[in-house]
């Protein structure tokens, strides 16, 4: 099963695309956008982003292992890992997560104090559980071999975390995206037993020691993997965005320069989605409007730099729409060779 794993994971891996003799593309020109980025935004600064202690409603299971701010490094964990924001000082944002919280309460208002970030993230928990059940031991003949195999008894323990995460933006505090949380961990543990002894799978004389009624490691490894199963979803909320500079062809293809490199963490594979800004009529008013389409996707190719890499478009016909000045933002999907890393781990528990 594991050698099957692996050889779907090297075959995702030989389908991401790359561009071959670089060096015989072309120049071309391109017309530009009429809603061209300042200079300011081209310099891609990373985002500052203030997260808080997720709230743990009363919830004694949450409060014991201290859940919320665990849930809270493991999302710090994901934006830097990714490059996606410079994390504030949580000491300089007192003043800002009173807001936030008056904010969530009164469904309303904004934030007066110091800029300190640009986002602002919070969550609760919304429920946090952990359980244990015993189950008795097995005995059994290998019919190939003839031997008795003997299953001890055992504790399987279960922890599972339910919540939200909120992203404020700065100042407004107006919530621009909402994330569902859900993860949950397991372990096995073998039951210990204080005198007596085994015949087969049944126990005779002594006495078992009880399982575990709490396990507040347990309970923080189902937070973390709650926020690892939001991990897309996290990184679309963050995502860089970029702008074409460039246009090049050779042989019928082409290629297009874009403003964001390995230093913004950008990889060979990762998608994107081509957003073009257009004026246009509103219909009721007569005035005139800035709209947004999705004009295209794509993927980065291998030619990436510490500021800039080479884009490939998924379809042909995108590119006579494309301009100098158009946006790229990364649009992230829940991985699949990490999906089949999970369940390759899962099955040796």
């Amino acid at each position: 099963m594991k050698l099957k794993i692996l050889a779907i994971l090297l075959l995702f891996a030989s389908c991401t695309p790359t561009i071959k003799n670089f060096d015989k593309y072309q120049k071309q020109f391109i017309s530009k956008s009429d809603f061209m980025p300042d200079e300011k935004t081209l310099e891609n600064k990373l985002l500052k982003v203030a997260i808080f202690d997720f709230e743990e409603s009363e919830i004694e299971v949450a409060k014991q292992s201290n859940l919320g701010k665990s849930v809270a490094t493991s999302m710090e964990s994901i934006l830097s890992k990714y490059k996606l924001a410079e994390l504030v000082d949580r000491k300089a944002t007192e003043k800002l997560q009173k807001e936030v919280q008056l904010s969530e309460m009164n469904k309303t208002g904004s934030y007066k104090g110091p800029k300190v970030a640009d986002y602002a993230v919070s969550g609760s928990i919304a429920n946090a559980n952990f359980s244990n059940k015993y189950v008795s031991g097995s005995t059994y003949i290998n019919p190939k071999t003839g031997d008795v195999i003997s299953i001890p008894p055992k504790f399987v323990y279960n922890a599972q975390v339910v919540g939200n995460i909120k992203i404020y933006e700065l100042p407004s505090l107006a919530v621009i995206d909402t994330i569902e949380l859900d993860g949950k961990s397991v372990r096995t543990e073998n039951v210990q037993q204080d005198g007596g002894f085994s015949l087969g799978g049944i126990q005779v004389g002594g006495t078992q020691e009880g399982g575990l009624q709490r396990d507040d490691g347990l309970v923080r490894e189902a937070g973390a993997d709650a926020v690892d199963e939001a991990e897309s979803a996290i990184r679309n909320a963050f995502a860089k965005r970029g702008f074409i500079l460039e246009k090049r062809t050779f042989d019928g293809k082409a290629i297009f320069k874009v403003n964001l490199g390995s230093e913004d963490g950008v990889k060979h594979g990762d998608k994107f989605e081509l957003i073009g800004q257009y004026e246009v009529e509103n219909s009721i008013s007569g005035k005139s409007e800035v709209e947004r389409r999705v004009i295209g996707t794509g993927i980065i190719s291998d030619k990436i730099d510490p500021k800039n890499c080479w884009i490939i478009l998924d379809d042909k016909k995108q590119e006579g729409v494309l301009r100098i000045g158009d946006m790229v933002k990364m649009k992230y999907s829940k991985s699949a060779m990490k999906s089949f890393a999970k369940m390759a781990k899962n099955m040796t528990k």
